[in-house]
């Protein structure tokens, strides 16, 4: 049930997946060293959603709000509207600031790793169930759980890009996450990670090692 509830959930959710769900013959299992001297791991998008979520989700047709985003009344449209940075002429209010302290949140963290051959890759990661109070104690630590559902839960999707113009998508069977450092004010984020997944529609396991981010 869990891995046909994450092809529904990846073929909604995330940018270029792959349509392909039938399981095929076995490929070599692969290794990718995110720390590799001539690889760059940056981050490109932190997102806070409401509630437990199990998969990482797509910014824009999840429909899900961006807590880390803000909110102002605008005088001219005569409401209030949504923006996802603060407005320094505004007088705005981050969604994060009103949550109640022990409100449940997920954080995702979008990252694009650039390769040895200078391809761009895209790991998406998610530390699903926490408290809103969580994120001021420091470190956040996570463990892949094979019940999606339990509290900090860690969940991470890989989609690499193979040098014939395919897409694999890895999904998590093994893993863990630390997140050391988070700002919901500025955005500053810090951690590291490593994971097992399985291939989707292959008999294939990636391993991903070595993975550490930041963002001042």
């Amino acid at each position: 049930m869990k891995s046909t509830a994450f092809i529904i959930a990846l073929l909604f959710y995330l940018p270029g997946a792959s349509a392909q769900v039938t399981i095929v013959k076995g490929a070599p299992n692969q290794v990718f060293d995110l720390g590799c001297a001539q690889c760059t791991l940056s981050v490109d998008e932190i997102s806070l959603w409401k509630g437990i979520r199990v998969l990482p989700y797509h910014k824009t047709k999840s429909g899900l709000t961006n807590l880390l985003h803000w909110k102002y009344f605008d005088s001219i449209m005569k409401k209030e509207v949504v923006t996802a940075h603060e407005l320094p002429w505004e007088k705005c209010t981050q969604l994060f600031d009103l949550l109640e302290g022990t409100d449940t949140v997920s954080l995702q963290v979008n990252l694009i790793w650039t390769d040895s051959t200078e391809q761009m890759q895209r790991i998406y990661l998610l530390l699903g169930g926490l408290q809103k109070n969580d994120l001021t104690r420091m470190p956040l630590e996570s463990t892949f759980d094979a019940d999606a559902t339990a509290l900090r839960h860690f969940a991470a999707i890989a989609q690499i890009k193979q040098p014939d113009g395919k897409t694999e998508t890895y999904e998590t069977v093994s893993g863990e996450l630390a997140i050391t450092r988070f700002d919901p004010k500025t955005g500053a984020l810090s951690g590291s990670f490593e994971f097992a997944g399985n291939c989707i529609g292959w008999l294939k396991r990636g391993t991903f090692q070595n993975g550490v981010f930041e963002r001042e």
